[in-house]
């Protein structure tokens, strides 16, 4: 959808984008984040070519920008700002259909429409007849919103759009905005310096630096998998708890858990569990490899003859867990079953893991400890 080439950036002397290349997908919501000065503003205005490059390509669904007219091009793309933008002698349907009127759209499509936007953003009708004064910051920035959809435009540009609003109108428009992303699909590109902002909305974070982008990834990636100590420090050692959707069985389930046969003896499995300090064995179909049920101690305590095999008794009813779900999930099952190991499945029902009691509670601990430090 939009692709920068090796794009530079020079104001006289001072560098401001250092060749950067990346991609953005149809229907994504990317954010760019960075230091104040890393160019990620610059990176956005030049999308609706408010700036121009000094050397590289910036594409919109394979059309060179540079070749388009300015004016054309920024009425096909939808811009957010911080301060709303809105004319403060125009009524909130005047600025929310000024562009629409200046194109010369049907007079009864553009009121349909803007009746529509206002329902969009959450406004009742009877806003469109005030002034932008008589509204308050978190009102005025979704009136900003619906102007930048009068065209219905494939890309939208938010330039920090929320940071000057209070914490509480901040955060409900933030939901506000991931509810409208997943109805229209927009592709949508946010500047932010706030890293909570980027890690809640984004399907794709760049976090840029000195003119460069640094790491261009998911939010779970780059909670993960930071690529260098910079980025590691700019998202935070813990930020992950604020997302512990991102933290999945697979990320902390014990691998090689304890197993057996169906045909093993109570006896054998019991000395097994004994031996290996657990609290319960797998039992795995021998020719298929699958997970046929689950034994532990007071099941074996309650049959006498040790000789009998762990078919017999086992559970075969069980709880288990996918590898992609989160610790949320997780812990949902163990609370409401009563129960401290969960199996991980692949979806040919064979066993990957075990989540237990134990690494859950190690899991949760490291949010509150660093490096063996009480935070």
């Amino acid at each position: 959808m939009i692709k920068f080439t090796n794009v530079s950036k020079k104001f006289k002397d001072v560098q401001v984008l250092k060749d950067i290349s990346f991609e953005i997908e149809k229907g994504q919501l990317v954010v760019l984040i960075g230091l104040s000065g890393c160019g990620k503003t610059t990176t956005l205005k030049m999308i609706n070519r408010l700036i121009k490059p000094t050397t590289g390509k910036i594409y919109i669904d394979g059309e060179d920008i540079s070749k388009k007219d300015p004016i054309k091009l920024r009425r096909n793309i939808g811009y957010v700002i911080q301060q709303t933008g809105l004319f403060p002698h125009m009524t909130i349907r005047e600025n929310t259909e000024i562009i629409p009127r200046v194109e010369k759209l049907d007079g009864e499509k553009i009121t349909k429409k803007t009746l529509d936007l206002m329902e969009m953003v959450g406004l009742e009708e009877d806003f469109l007849d005030r002034y932008p004064n008589e509204l308050s910051g978190g009102q005025q920035q979704r009136v900003g919103v619906a102007r930048a959809f009068a065209l219905d435009p494939d890309v939208i540009l938010m330039d920090e759009p929320f940071s000057a609003l209070d914490p509480i109108t901040r955060n409900s428009l933030q939901d506000e905005l991931v509810s409208l992303q997943n109805k229209v699909k927009k592709t949508i590109v946010f500047v932010t310096h706030d890293m909570s902002e980027a890690i809640k909305i984004a399907d794709k974070i760049c976090i840029m630096d000195k003119g460069e982008i640094i790491q261009y990834d998911t939010p779970e990636m780059i909670l993960k998998n930071p690529v260098n100590e910079f980025v590691s420090e700019f998202v935070g050692k813990n930020r992950i708890w604020e997302s512990p959707e991102y933290i999945r069985a697979e990320d902390i389930m014990i691998e090689g858990a304890v197993s057996c046969t169906p045909d093993t003896t109570l006896a054998k499995a019991l000395d097994r569990m004994r031996n290996n300090k657990v609290n319960s064995i797998i039992v795995l179909e021998e020719r298929t490899g699958k997970m046929a049920g689950i034994v532990k101690p007071k099941q074996i305590a309650k049959v006498k003859d040790r000789t009998t095999a762990v078919k017999e008794i086992m559970i075969r009813d069980f709880q288990w867990a996918k590898p992609e779900d989160s610790i949320v999930d997780l812990l949902k099952v163990a609370d409401e079953n009563s129960i401290s190991e969960i199996p991980v499945l692949d979806e040919n029902e064979k066993l990957l893991g075990l989540v237990t009691q134990n690494s859950l509670i190690t899991t949760l601990s490291q949010q509150y400890f660093e490096d063996g430090e009480v935070l």
